[in-house]
C-alpha cells in the first residue's frame, strides 16, 4: 500500500448532510467509522462490523476488512469484489 501521503484518498468529515448525500444511514456517523474520499470515490469503514463500504465508479461494494488501512489498500488494488 502506498504511504498515506500518496494515497488518492483523504479524510472527509462525516456529518449528517454528507451521510445523506452519500446514502449512508445516520448510524454511520461515529468517530470510529472514518470516511475517506477523492473526487470520484469514497470509502467508509465500520469497525464494529469489521467491514467497509466503497462507492467506486459503478455501485457501492461492501467487503470485510479489519481496519481502514486494509480497506483502503484493497480498494487501491481493486480487490473488493
Amino acid at each position: 500500500m502506498p504511504p498515506r501521503s500518496e494515497s488518492p484518498f483523504a479524510p472527509w468529515p462525516l456529518n449528517e448532510p454528507t451521510a445523506n448525500v452519500l446514502g449512508l444511514r445516520l448510524i454511520a456517523i461515529i468517530p470510529e467509522g472514518p470516511l475517506v474520499a477523492n473526487s470520484r470515490e469514497w470509502l467508509w469503514f465500520d469497525p464494529c462490523a469489521t467491514g467497509a463500504l466503497w462507492q467506486g465508479p459503478a455501485w457501492p461494494h461492501g467487503f470485510p476488512a479489519e481496519a481502514l488501512d486494509e480497506a483502503r489498500a484493497r480498494v487501491e488494488r481493486r480487490a473488493v469484489g
